[in-house]
């Protein structure tokens, strides 16, 4: 089993203080999409990026699978392509692997089984409460990507694409400020303009549903979406799987909630249909 680590953090720590959050996240109204193939979510503290990941979810919550790929990001530099077979605990409950399909990408070469890689990654775990409270019994499959080559990410799209699953990016979008290393010189009159007009233009490019030009987008500009290689596989995926388009389903910035035009980080809920 593996423990959380990002509760009381991230999230509640309680079940009664988890469940009464996301309670009053999912009162947000929505529409439906139960043809959805998969979903682009934020991983910040709930107080930030709560509502945004809420109404994502809330928008899927009538799909008929029950199966779900989680791809998450190396926050950590771990540099290997990680998933893992234990059962991971919530304070909502456990959270089963499906370890039959685990055991299938294992098989190939890139995908190894690494706990300890997995230990203290956020950006998978944070999506577990909203999966519990919005699908109860469900399985799912948690990859965490590294930096990686295009070509790489059309490798693993190759092992990973499976009509029988739902796929999840989890990516925040623009981390602006000093302690992101990403201050532009035009940016500094209204810093939550700016990270609001780019990452307008950072959600068109993925509505072109095209995995190179965004993977090239993001490594030209050198922007600062920690999720990209996440979101680049999401798109070859659904778009081997027949996806058609990508919707918006909110968008917000840490800046709504912190008014700090110093430090912004960005949240985007896109659904893939």
């Amino acid at each position: 089993m593996r423990n959380p680590t990002s509760a009381g953090i991230f999230y509640p720590q309680t079940k009664e203080e988890l469940l009464a959050e996301l309670n009053l996240l999912f009162e947000v109204q929505t529409e439906f999409y139960s043809d959805a193939l998969g979903i682009i979510v934020p991983h910040a503290g709930y107080l930030y990026s709560g509502q945004v990941a809420a109404k994502t979810y809330k928008a899927i919550s009538t799909i008929k699978k029950k199966k779900f790929v989680i791809l998450g990001v190396d926050h950590y530099g771990t540099n290997v392509i990680a998933t893992s077979k234990q059962d991971w605990i919530t304070p909502l409950g456990t959270a089963k692997i499906d370890i039959e399909f685990v055991n299938k990408i294992t098989r190939e070469q890139a995908i190894i089984q690494d706990e300890i890689a997995m230990e203290k990654e956020h950006s998978i775990e944070v999506q577990l409460p909203f999966l519990q409270y919005v699908f109860k019994d469900f399985k799912f499959v948690p990859i965490q990507l590294p930096s990686l080559q295009y070509q790489e990410i059309l490798e693993l799209r190759d092992v990973l694409k499976d009509e029988d699953y739902f796929f999840i990016a989890s990516s925040d979008f623009t981390h602006y400020g000093s302690s992101y290393g990403f201050l532009p010189k035009e940016s500094i009159y209204n810093p939550a303009d700016y990270v609001n007009k780019l990452d307008r233009e950072i959600i068109k490019v993925i509505q072109e549903f095209d995995g190179k030009k965004f993977y090239s987008f993001i490594r030209k500009k050198d922007l600062t979406v920690c999720g990209y290689i996440p979101i680049t596989l999401l798109l070859e995926i659904t778009k081997k799987l027949n996806g058609k388009k990508i919707l918006e389903i909110g968008y917000d910035s840490s800046f709504s909630v912190s008014r700090d035009p110093s430090t912004i980080v960005g949240y985007c809920g896109l659904v893939i249909l």
